[in-house]
């Protein structure tokens, strides 16, 4: 019994640390897209861009495995037939070759990479946490430096399965440059630097988290990105309020601001309803983009669904429609940027998706890991603007975001929550500002 033991905990620490692997090549992939992508293609190893990607592949099966014989999860193998089901309407709505089903897939799938670590948190390994650490401050100093620096793989052309796309090094809003540092695109370098800080802010002393601000702030300011900023500014006042009160409620209180994030999911829909066809250009310029969101961008593919495939606005129009892979596919002419991450999933995955949001909501209660709280809140509050299928990074942390509702929680936890790592917890479940 004791062999046999011995040999289940090293299955799951192999387990464990090929997702920790996978999971850091592709924090490290897309934090340094551009730059990567450069040097690969001049040393000719471009197919060592594609090993994280195969490595999500395996975490598919691992997941899979894990929920369906071992854990026995119904959210898990609910959420495992609601994704091959949206894979094989995906082959019959809009994949016609085998290059552009798997290109779906492959958006689709670093979400279960983040899925396994339902057990565990990324930021158990010290080693790890100093990684994150150097990405979050080289890809902020990357976009700093930017605006100084002509970067190498600015102009360059990206080549991938004979699509190409050339890599700038800012695109223009209202005359404001955006800059994209070593990411290369403005909008990934601004989510791989307020994303990686969130994951070891939590693990720092309240003095390195504020001498950081600065850094994030001229860094998202630069990406012109002004989600982030917003989203960088309620995580700091979160962050200063979690240091005032007593450490027994703070685990309660974000549980209770990620469930009132879930209404940023209702604030599309309400806008479509009450203003649509409004032109608020007219009222202001600044609300040109909303307007365009509203009236074309937000409810256009769901129009395209119901006269193209009607059982789709039921089913799903599969996965990867709506979002770049449907620009490989002849369907192309009738794709729309569905900037909202929850509304494209609901569009790719239909009603089975709308039940698991649902599912997801009623279990935060009893989730207990803190950082994955804190980042379930602030993607439900990103991603009414922005539909986080690239970078793959994105995709990723949303399901690491989630990952405890596929494991076994029970609803009875002991009356006083520490937040002090110890052994038999997440080393996320500390106090916001205390170094571990």
């Amino acid at each position: 019994m004791v062999n046999g033991e011995q040999k289940h905990e090293r299955l799951e620490r192999y387990i464990f640390n090929y997702c920790l692997i996978a999971f850091l090549l592709f924090c490290l992939r897309d934090g340094f897209t551009g730059s990567a992508r450069y040097y690969l293609q001049m040393f000719k190893i471009d197919i060592l861009w594609f090993v994280p990607d195969l490595m999500a592949f395996g975490c598919v099966l691992i997941f899979s495995y894990l929920q369906i014989f071992k854990e026995r999860n119904p959210v898990g193998i609910f959420f495992i037939i609601a994704f091959c089901w949206s894979v094989y309407i995906s082959s019959i709505f809009m994949n016609d070759t085998l290059f552009t089903l798997f290109s779906s897939i492959k958006m689709f799938i670093p979400m279960f990479v983040g899925f396994c670590f339902y057990k565990r948190s990324v930021t158990d390994v010290r080693w790890l946490q100093i990684v994150l650490i150097l990405v979050f401050f080289t890809s902020s100093i990357g976009v700093i430096l930017n605006p100084y620096v002509e970067y190498p793989w600015v102009g360059q052309v990206l080549e991938t399965f004979g699509g190409a796309r050339e890599a700038s090094k800012l695109w223009w809003t209202d005359g404001v440059p955006r800059y994209g540092g070593f990411a290369g695109d403005s909008t990934m370098a601004g989510f791989m630097t307020l994303f990686t800080y969130l994951l070891v802010s939590p693990y720092r002393g309240i003095i390195f988290n504020i001498v950081c601000w600065p850094l994030i702030v001229t860094a998202l300011y630069l990406t012109n990105s002004k989600t982030a900023i917003g989203l960088f500014g309620i995580y700091a006042v979160l962050y200063l309020y979690m240091n005032v009160i007593p450490r027994a409620y703070r685990v309660r209180i974000i549980r209770t601001f990620t469930q009132l994030s879930f209404l940023c999911l209702l604030v599309p829909p309400i806008l479509m309803i009450t203003l649509g066809g409004v032109d608020l250009g007219a009222i202001d310029p600044k609300l040109e983009s909303l307007a365009d969101r509203i009236n074309n961008t937000w409810n256009g593919p769901f129009i395209w669904v119901s006269e193209l495939f009607p059982t789709g606005m039921f089913t799903g129009c599969g996965i990867g429609c709506y979002s770049y892979p449907m620009s490989y596919t002849d369907m192309a002419k009738y794709n729309l940027p569905l900037d909202n991450f929850y509304m494209t999933t609901f569009l790719m995955m239909g009603y089975p998706f709308l039940l698991f949001v649902a599912l997801l909501f009623a279990k935060v209660p009893v989730m207990r890991d803190p950082i994955k709280l804190s980042i379930l809140m602030l993607w439900n509050v990103y991603s009414v603007t922005v539909q986080l299928y690239g970078p793959s990074y994105a995709t990723l942390l949303y399901g690491y975001a989630i990952s405890e509702i596929f494991g076994r929680i029970s609803v009875h936890r002991p009356s006083r929550l520490s937040l002090r790592p110890t052994p038999e917890s997440s080393p996320a479940l500390q106090p916001v500002g205390q170094p571990a």
